[in-house]
């Protein structure tokens, strides 16, 4: 019974002193007020290099898709960090699977996503697709949630892509 208390009070004593310096670098969005301990990232990227591996002439399994670029925390707003990351084809169709894992560098410390997406949802119709936060590093250590991302129609060779990360920590 005592140890649940301490560790009841160890996990309150952090969470409240991590949730303000989740927000004290600036990307901090709109706390969800309906779920308390998450923060909500809200992010803009431009690409800046990106790189296609294809095996065959046509779409196939294991074709990869290498992009890195510049985040903001809106489009057309401030630089808050980078990014890269790379989807692998797990179906040949253009409406197959793709599996894509990214990591946001950030002011103090990275924040990691993974997720399973349909290819035309997310690079053809501009459809918002969700994701998993995996984890993170320095601040974001303990980093977990979820999110989404929305590339948009009308940019050539996907090169923007908006996030919103609902991230829990502790």
């Amino acid at each position: 019974m005592i140890r649940t208390a301490i560790t009841a009070a160890i996990v309150a004593l952090f969470s409240f002193l991590l949730l303000p310096m989740l927000g004290a670098f600036g990307q901090r969005a709109d706390a969800d007020e309906l779920a308390p301990g998450v923060t909500t990232l809200r992010f803009f990227e431009h690409d800046t290099q990106q790189t296609n591996l294809n095996l065959r002439s046509e779409e196939s399994p294991g074709d990869q898709s290498l992009f890195s670029g510049d985040l903001f925390d809106h489009a057309g707003g401030t630089q808050v960090g980078h990014t890269a990351g790379q989807c692998t084809a797990l179906s040949g169709a253009a409406a197959g699977d793709i599996l894509c894992t990214q990591t946001f560098v950030l002011e103090g410390g990275q924040i990691t996503i993974h997720g399973l997406a349909d290819r035309a949802a997310l690079f053809g119709r501009g459809e918002t697709v969700p994701f998993a936060i995996v984890g993170g590093t320095g601040i974001y250590s303990t980093a977990r949630g979820d999110g989404t991302i929305q590339v948009p129609v009308d940019v050539p060779n996907e090169t923007d892509a908006n996030f919103v990360l609902n991230v829990i920590t502790g």
